[in-house]
């Protein structure tokens, strides 16, 4: 009997998938109590003026990341062991293109911050508030691009420490200004959450790599940016239709409305967590075994058994005591419990497609992956449109599209890459 669970516990997948778990355990829990409360204390209007500022700089933040979150990864756990002398270079041209960008994007924000502000507050006088979370941008993105990187390196453990303290330290922050401050503290805590935990994830990458004062890769640097290329497409195409999702129903019904949908979705998240949190782990083991079919599908088939597991018993779960769950919410949230039924289901179908893009991309075939984002992307739209010309509520229309949308796209991503795999095999036989 000690054998087997002797043989589990040296597994290096899931070892890697334990800790990348136990620090998000604790982190998306805070996280998902604090939105909670944060939704409670500021209403669902207001929470949804809060939604639209947080969802647009960190769209933006995606965009200017350029991909390097998941190229990071890929490369350097690519490196690490043929030549660990680039791994310096992979850091510090990433991070240097990042800060290049979103401080170009940081002060092109603060110069058109009354624009903005009436695009999407439609007041104008809340400028302020568009200043205040613009430094977002460089802050998410350097984030984004750390994660990747100490997921290339494989440092799991200490990663699972720095989500424990960011988790306990964002939830009190995030309260507290909330209850005290309103909107505005509700910002505040976002930026300051945000600024300890790049400070923590760059200060445990630069005592893990050897810094050395090599010249210029500028082939490395190109094959950085050919890879990563299509996976920034990808991003900006991801993140606009996430602002975009929200700014629809703010145009074609109310803030009310997207306060209702963002807390029906808050759920998805915490039972996301696991798929979420497993991504760069599966990219980083994907990567290294990418040249051995047996091993490379051997971890496919182990993290989709996992990501079911542990988006389907959650989701039944939230699905049974949904009533339960909507009435932390408060008085402002009629209905809410109906679409937190609806939405929840989405998880299982994004969790298993989030295998599959990691595998995609451990494959190179990240053109292939942004032509399906984009057909799913693009349906998502339209069919929100069309149910809301049905007279069907903004919050319920968005999150039907993203249920059926969803469930079409994981079908053709898992059809399309087995049908890829066996003729790379037939090829090769």
């Amino acid at each position: 009997m000690k054998k087997p669970i002797e043989k589990i516990l040296k597994n290096k997948l899931i070892s890697d998938s334990f800790w990348a778990l136990m620090g998000n355990v604790i982190f998306k829990g805070l996280s998902l109590l604090g939105g909670i409360l944060v939704a409670r204390l500021l209403g669902k209007s207001v929470f949804g003026e809060f939604s639209i500022i947080k969802t647009t700089f960190i769209s933006v933040a995606f965009i200017t990341t350029l991909g390097f979150g998941y190229t990071t990864t890929k490369f350097v756990a690519d490196y690490k062991k043929k030549h660990p002398q680039k791994l310096y270079a992979i850091f510090k041209f990433t991070q240097k293109t990042i800060l290049i960008l979103t401080i170009i994007a940081f002060l092109i924000v603060i110069l058109f911050s009354k624009n903005i502000a009436a695009l999407i507050l439609e007041n104008e006088s809340m400028y302020l508030y568009v200043r205040l979370v613009a430094i977002l941008i460089v802050l998410n993105s350097l984030n984004f691009l750390y994660v990747g990187y100490l997921s290339g390196l494989g440092l799991f453990k200490k990663m699972a420490k720095i989500n424990v303290y960011i988790g306990v330290i964002t939830f009190i922050l995030s309260v507290s200004l909330t209850y005290f401050f309103s909107l505005i503290g509700a910002l505040i805590a976002l930026v300051i959450a945000q600024s300890i935990n790049v400070f923590a994830n760059y200060n445990l990458i630069s005592k893990n790599i050897q810094i050395n004062k090599t010249e210029k890769d500028k082939i490395l640097n190109k094959k950085i940016l050919l890879y990563s290329l299509p996976i920034a497409i990808q991003e900006t195409v991801y993140a606009i239709m996430s602002w975009l999702i929200n700014f629809l129903i703010i145009l074609y019904v109310s803030f009310g409305e997207l306060g209702m949908y963002t807390a029906a979705i808050q759920l998805n998240a915490i039972i996301l967590f696991i798929p979420g949190i497993l991504r760069n782990v599966v990219l980083s083991h994907l990567s290294k075994n990418s040249d051995n079919e047996n091993s490379h599908k051997t971890v496919l088939n182990t993290i989709l058994i996992i990501n079911i597991l542990a988006t389907l018993i959650p989701c039944i779960l939230v699905f049974i005591f949904s009533d339960f769950v909507s009435s932390f919410y408060g008085s402002t949230y009629q209905g809410l419990s109906d679409l937190i039924e609806i939405s929840i289901f989405t998880t299982v179908f994004v969790s298993i497609s989030n295998v599959y893009v990691q595998a995609y991309m451990s494959k190179n075939m990240n053109w292939t992956m942004l032509f399906f984002r984009i057909i799913r992307d693009a349906g998502i739209v339209l069919l929100f449109i069309y149910l809301i010309n049905e007279n069907k509520p903004g919050a319920s229309s968005m999150i039907y599209s993203k249920l059926i949308l969803s469930a079409i796209f994981m079908i053709i991503m898992v059809l399309f890459y087995k049908f890829k795999s066996r003729s790379i095999t037939n090829e090769r036989t």
